[in-house]
């Protein structure tokens, strides 16, 4: 298991966003604006195209083998932005490799709990779906 990325969200937004209904819709969706927040660094065409990604697995095959897939694309274009380290914190300069692990560490956890449900996928693709429009307004 990889330890790239921190996930920001607890495991009840987890929970809320795999177990969308009528009820906790709004909860979602406050959700998806404030990860769209913290993710702004991230050019939204990049961000289209981890969602374009999730839109062409085809549900009738193979299709958790092709969610898991999507852990090493967001890895890659994690570890392919140059670091820059502070040299009197240690802490990570810049914003879009920080943004890129936070996406990678959150969207790996949710991948995990998603584990072969359908239904839980079909909801995280509303929630991605929430976040790419929302993403869309507060991207830099």
């Amino acid at each position: 298991m990889s330890n790239i990325g921190k996930c920001i969200l607890t495991d009840e937004e987890i929970d809320t966003i795999l177990n969308i209904n009528s009820e906790n819709a709004n909860e979602v969706i406050e959700i998806a604006e404030d990860l769209a927040k913290k993710l702004k660094e991230i050019p939204s065409s990049k961000m289209r195209d981890f969602y374009d990604y999730v839109l062409r697995i085809d549900e009738t095959g193979d299709w958790y083998k092709e969610l898991v897939l999507l852990k090493p694309k967001l890895a890659y274009n994690f570890g392919k932005e140059p670091s820059k380290i502070d040299r009197r914190t240690g802490e990570e300069k810049n914003k879009k490799k920080v943004a890129l692990g936070i996406l990678t560490g959150t969207f790996s956890k949710i991948i995990d709990e998603i584990n072969n449900d359908k239904d839980k996928f079909k909801n995280f693709k509303t929630f991605f779906e929430a976040l790419v429009a929302y993403h869309k307004i507060h991207a830099e």
